[in-house]
């Protein structure tokens, strides 16, 4: 995995502003998620802007992953300003998302608002980026009761599983679900100590564990599933960082009493990473999906 990640990096530094050609071009990019694909949405009904380092209401210091993933691609992930207008891009992330949840800015509602916007259709020759679940796995370690929590990480999948079949009998093709990773490693948590991260760690295993065999149930052959793992991406990071400059993994850049180097630390906030780490998550989604789609060959074309 560590050399997916350095191949993404060196690649997105020495070919900038090429996209990838795929075997099967998309017509566009719709994108359902949290935080940490928003691109807009949250604070467009907020009405009122982050402030500085935070771009252009992102949840980091820079462009989010969807955005680099999309370049990528040759496309674009505008955001799809659901909550406050009739018309907008394909990004429909909004930044407290559930997967579990039933509120206006959760899963079930994102996927509503496409639809509607849609005529109730999903162009089965889009990309549906469906990376959520986030929100929930930190709701869960927040709540006290190992029962609730799990009961919380039950209902995400579950969300999850039923908005994927509901795009798919709407005429999805293609489905591109990653997993989420270990939020007893972020600095958030890792502040409350050692038993307050192995907590964390294991309801954050269990959600993957869960995540894992629904996807392994829906994938029936009647539509294109493209996993990956948001979880190892990390984890090798956070292992093998320090030989892409990354070397400070414990620590909130923000948090740090002196002016931080963003670009060596991983995480921006104490759940959020940097916009660098962004990029290179970006860039790893998409070879992943390059190969996937093209039977492991990738070719750069020059926009």
């Amino acid at each position: 995995m560590f050399k997916t990640i350095f191949a993404s990096t060196l690649l997105a530094s020495t070919i900038a502003g090429v996209h990838l050609a795929s075997a099967e071009e998309f017509s566009q990019m719709i994108a359902f998620s949290g935080a940490l694909s928003d691109t807009g949405n949250y604070n467009a009904e907020l009405g009122k802007d982050r402030p500085a380092p935070f771009y252009k209401n992102r949840s980091t210091n820079g462009p989010v992953a969807v955005e680099e993933l999309a370049r990528w691609l040759g496309m674009a992930a505008e955001p799809s300003m659901h909550l406050t207008a009739k018309t907008g891009g394909t990004n429909f992330a909004v930044a407290d998302a559930l997967a579990g949840g039933h509120g206006p800015h959760d899963l079930p509602a994102q996927v509503d608002a496409f639809l509607e916007r849609n005529g109730g259709k999903a162009d089965p020759n889009a990309l549906y980026f469906v990376f959520i679940g986030g929100n929930d796995v930190i709701k869960a370690v927040q709540e006290m009761d190992d029962a609730t929590s799990r009961k919380t990480l039950s209902d995400a999948v579950d969300g999850i599983e039923l908005q994927i079949k509901r795009l798919v009998e709407n005429g999805a093709k293609t489905i591109y679900a990653p997993d989420f990773i270990d939020v007893g490693k972020s600095p958030a948590v890792l502040a409350y100590g050692p038993e307050a991260s192995a907590r964390a760690t294991m309801l954050s295993d269990e959600y993957n564990r869960q995540f894992d065999a629904m996807l392994d149930k829906i994938d029936d052959g009647s539509f294109t599933l493209i996993r990956w793992s948001f979880d190892d991406f990390v984890k090798d990071i956070e292992a093998n960082g320090s030989r892409l400059g990354l070397t400070n993994a414990t620590e909130a850049c923000l948090d740090v009493a002196d002016k931080c180097d963003v670009d060596r630390f991983i995480y921006l906030t104490g759940e959020y990473p940097t916009a660098r780490v962004h990029q290179m998550l970006g860039s790893a989604m998409a070879l992943s999906l390059t190969d996937r789609m093209n039977g492991n060959v990738r070719e750069a074309k020059v926009n």
